[in-house]
């Protein structure tokens, strides 16, 4: 018997399939990469926000207190470890106190503004309402003509949870869209969020050339266009479903001479659609995550894949994958180890025990990692 108590979250980097909007696991937008907090998230963590034009030496004359009076007081001038903004430019304050005893000692963060930036930041709807009701705010800004406004707005897409992004979908500038996923200069992060985001269209006037120029990104020829392809395919595979699923399988799955970087980009978009898709069979994507057991740079993820959907078929393939291993690739050794501790099969236990006699110390040390992670088997 295996105890499968944290197999999810000690094998996989996503959680349990098919999220609603009261999931206590949520994912993020998966093809962003919005690591920084964004604006919203620090006003909630802030004791109090304040407009400021700078003086110059970290001096600010305060122009208005917009949250934390109470605390604060209301100061004429403020005086904060950043110099960097230039004379006469206004900027958002943004306090807390040092301590809970520090009496006045606060500590700030200033994000330079100008009254553009200001009237979008001040605007800002709180993180407390729904996800899914903020969002809309943030459309029309992304891609804003002020860099920090629309890496702001790409921001909270990126923090959102796809069920929200997929519930605002209609209210997507679709043409802009179409027109940023080939901008050469619009950064790749985002291009991956566009991508998605096409293949999230509805009926109607916007989805047939949506549908055209992923499938045209897709099929174009390698080098050409790839910053973002993850979501690419991830949003060709939302809006396509299976016959989207075989091109893909035809031309970087099956394909030996597809670059490795398109098929770790396959990998994530497989990945996408096992999390959140429902209209393919998952017996179909599982057979497209085995095709990935045959490139060894995808094959530890596709092995953990498949041991987070309990496909149990691939015992042979686990145990093969790790006795052609010259052990230098450790990740394997975890993936395939991994694999047949966690399968319920006596077929698994079989090949486990053939593992620990051919390669005594390296399975010793897989079986080790895995323990550190809470897999045992019994």
């Amino acid at each position: 018997m295996i105890k499968l108590r944290h197999v999810l979250l000690a094998l996989v980097a996503f959680h349990s399939p098919l999220p609603t909007p009261h999931s206590p696991l949520l994912l993020a937008c998966p093809f962003c990469n919005a690591v920084q907090p964004s604006f919203a998230e620090l006003r909630a963590e802030a004791q109090a926000v304040v407009v400021g034009e700078a003086l110059g030496c970290g001096n600010f004359t305060v122009r208005q207190v917009l949250d934390g009076a109470e605390a604060l007081g209301m100061p004429e001038a403020l005086v904060v470890d950043d110099d960097r903004t230039a004379q006469g430019r206004l900027a958002l304050l943004l306090g807390k106190r040092a301590s809970a005893t520090a009496g006045d000692n606060w500590r700030w963060t200033v994000i330079a503004a100008d009254e553009t930036s200001l009237a979008y930041y001040v605007r800002t709807p709180v993180v407390s309402l729904p996800a899914a009701e903020r969002l809309p705010y943030f459309v029309k800004y992304l891609e804003h003509a002020d860099r920090d406004v629309a890496e702001d707005a790409f921001r909270e897409f990126g923090r959102a949870p796809f069920y929200a992004v997929a519930a605002v979908a209609p209210a997507f500038p679709y043409e802009s869209l179409r027109a940023w996923l080939v901008e050469p200069n619009v950064p790749g992060e985002r291009k991956g969020f566009y991508g998605m985001a096409l293949g999230l269209t509805p009926a109607g006037p916007d989805r047939a050339p949506n549908v055209e120029l992923l499938r045209k990104v897709v099929t174009a020829p390698a080098g050409e266009f790839r910053a973002g392809f993850d979501g690419v395919l991830g949003g060709f595979l939302w809006a396509e479903a299976a016959p989207a699923l075989d091109l893909i399988d035809e031309r970087f799955l099956r394909n030996p001479a597809a670059a490795e970087g398109d098929v770790r980009h396959t990998q994530a978009a497989l990945r996408f659609y096992l999390q959140y898709g429902r209209g393919i069979p998952e017996t179909r994507l599982i057979a497209s995550v085995a095709l990935l057991l045959d490139r060894p740079a995808t094959a530890p993820g596709a092995l953990q894949d498949l041991t987070r959907r309990r496909a149990w078929a691939y015992v042979a393939r686990a145990e093969k994958l790790f006795l052609a291993s010259t052990g230098d690739d450790p990740a394997l050794d975890r993936a395939a180890v991994g694999y047949l501790l966690v399968c319920p099969e006596a077929e698994a236990r079989a090949a486990l025990k053939r593992l620990k006699q051919a390669a005594p110390e390296r399975t010793a040390e897989a079986i080790r990692s895995a323990e550190l992670l809470g897999i045992r088997a019994e």
